[in-house]
């Protein structure tokens, strides 16, 4: 992953997306996704996701890195994706760690999340219910 690790961190330094991207396995991609700096304005992630198009990735993996990347940082153009993933894909490793991350954006994930939650609850598996239940329907 030394090839990995180093664009992961050129792309910190100084926002350059790596060319090598198209030829890189699942393994490295979620790799570099996983290394990126968390902070990350709407401008360089729209940057990061046209130079990628890691919003068109057939890939769930990588689809749910960029999604926690995404909405950790507000980032508005991801939401009706995000909406779209958690309605088709219930696995938990994946759907907890998202309302996760929109019930700790605040009143804007909050509020996200809850609706998001409503419409895909039904469909999800009772055990992934029972984790995302104490997320999302959690009294404050």
């Amino acid at each position: 992953f030394a090839e990995v690790d180093a664009a992961a961190g050129a792309y910190g330094a100084t926002g350059s997306a790596p060319a090598q991207w198209p030829q890189w396995t699942t393994a490295e991609r979620q790799r570099f996704l996983a290394k990126l700096p968390q902070q990350r304005s709407a401008s360089q992630l729209a940057a990061l996701d046209e130079r990628l198009g890691l919003s068109t990735t057939g890939n769930n993996e990588v689809l749910f890195l960029w999604l926690k990347l995404a909405l950790a940082n507000r980032y508005e153009p991801a939401v009706p994706l995000a909406e779209e993933f958690l309605a088709r894909v219930g696995r938990r490793k994946f759907v907890a760690p998202l309302f996760e991350t929109l019930m700790g954006e605040g009143e804007w994930g909050q509020s996200l999340a809850r609706r998001i939650y409503q419409r895909t609850r039904p469909g999800y598996h009772a055990v992934t219910r029972g984790t995302v239940d104490k997320l999302v329907l959690k009294q404050d």
